[in-house]
């Protein structure tokens, strides 16, 4: 038996910070995925240590020894950089919980990933079905919005990591506190967004949060950035608060092309040499049986296309891309 298990990643946060005794976070998924497959055997890719600490839990999970994972075969195929805070180690360890769970012929609960995830680390909330606030250490706080809006998102990738372990200290927790009233502020926005379902309200909150978060770990350019997002009166600029990634959030497909000739045409060049356009995705963790077909090319990941160093023909490609794709939503 062979499967594969799916889960998105993410481009950063909507909004962190310190709210009531800790940090919480309200994250969104992008259509681009980690996929997890699970097969008899015993080769291991080096690398993902998290995900084989997911495997040997899981199967502790189900009562059974983790050493039983030296006869089980685990390799992920992820299109989520490591360390920009896409929320890539999340990814593979949740679809690793149920890539396990259907090879030993189990069932697993959300509510039981998310508890082995919060075992090996701190979590983002895109495991959830709708935009959910989440304190992403513990878990103990889970604020379901029940809305999962969509809008489009170009993401800003620079060559700079910052991995989660080396970023949350006691320091930074400490910028999060003294930031405890602003932020207050940005959550009553976020807020109000959810209750009047408005993703221009949604857009702003990401704004003001990005814009405390510059206090705590900076992105370059983000100056120039708000500036043309205010010129083009985009629907928003969110940022990972604890990784490299930046999101420019749009409400329309058609402002897509404005946005990668304000890129091109700007600074932000010098900066993030990976410029890729994705759609909120809030579909989770999915199982899906793979009998090594490679032919599975997910629609999913219709948006997406990466500039490499200095092609300069990524624009017109991922424009006509998009405008390809839109066609057959």
């Amino acid at each position: 038996m062979r499967v594969t298990a799916s889960c998105p990643g993410s481009c950063g946060e909507l909004i962190q910070g310190w709210l009531g005794d800790s940090q919480k976070l309200v994250s969104y998924g992008i259509d681009r995925f980690s996929n997890v497959t699970i097969s008899p055997g015993s080769s291991f890719e080096h690398g993902h240590l998290k995900a084989k600490e997911a495997l040997q839990r899981t199967l502790v999970h189900f009562d059974l020894p983790d050493t039983d994972s030296k006869n089980i075969s685990l390799s992920i195929d992820s299109e989520l950089p490591v360390a920009k805070g896409m929320a890539s180690s999340t990814a593979d360890i949740a679809a690793t919980c149920q890539a396990v769970a259907a090879f030993l012929g189990k069932t697993i609960s959300m509510e039981e990933i998310i508890e082995i995830c919060l075992a090996i680390e701190r979590t983002d909330s895109i495991l959830f079905p709708t935009l959910t606030l989440f304190e992403q250490k513990d878990g103990l706080v889970r604020e379901e919005s029940g809305w999962a809006p969509h809008f489009y998102v170009v993401v800003l990738e620079p060559k700079k990591t910052v991995t989660t372990e080396a970023f949350h200290s006691k320091e930074t927790d400490r910028l999060f506190y003294q930031q405890r009233a602003q932020f207050k502020k940005v959550y009553l926005h976020y807020a109000k967004a959810v209750k009047e379902r408005s993703v221009k309200l949604l857009g702003e909150a990401a704004v003001q949060s990005a814009i405390l978060n510059q206090k705590i770990l900076p992105k370059p350019y983000f100056s120039e950035l708000l500036k043309l997002q205010r010129q083009h009166q985009w629907l928003g600029v969110n940022v990972a608060h604890s990784g490299s990634v930046i999101g420019i959030m749009v409400e329309t497909q058609e402002e897509i092309a404005t946005v990668l000739t304000a890129i091109q045409r700007s600074e932000l060049n010098r900066c993030y040499s990976k410029v890729s356009v994705h759609q909120s995705c809030y579909q989770g963790i999915q199982l899906k049986e793979a009998r090594g077909n490679d032919e599975e090319a997910d629609g999913r990941r219709s948006f997406q296309r990466l500039r490499k160093n200095d092609d300069n023909t990524w624009f017109d490609e991922a424009f006509t891309e998009s405008r390809v794709s839109n066609s057959a939503l």
